[in-house]
């Protein structure tokens, strides 16, 4: 779902939105690129995780992960799931 709703990702980003172990999500990005689930590329020295555009159920996928998301709690969704758009003013107050 991280990848659904952000569109890209990276495996440390994702360990520190959900929490745990860096390895455990790095090794699940590389099981799911070795299924064809995902597809990596190389931005700087970061590999970044997109849904691979040729997977062959890649929209039956996305339906799923979509109707997942629609019954999560609001709270749920705006804490791990939704992106900033734009930086934070300097000095403004959390």
């Amino acid at each position: 779902m991280f990848l659904l709703t952000r569109k890209e990702g990276y495996a440390r980003e994702i360990a520190a939105a959900f929490g745990g172990q860096l390895t455990s999500y790095l090794n699940q990005l590389r099981n799911m690129e070795r299924a064809g689930v995902l597809v990596s590329k190389l931005k700087g020295k970061t590999r970044v995780y997109v849904l691979n555009p040729r997977y062959p159920f890649k929209t039956e996928l996305e339906k799923l992960l979509n109707k997942a998301l629609s019954f999560m709690p609001q709270k749920e969704k705006e804490k791990y799931y939704m992106p900033r758009l734009r930086p934070r003013r300097a000095g403004k107050p959390l």
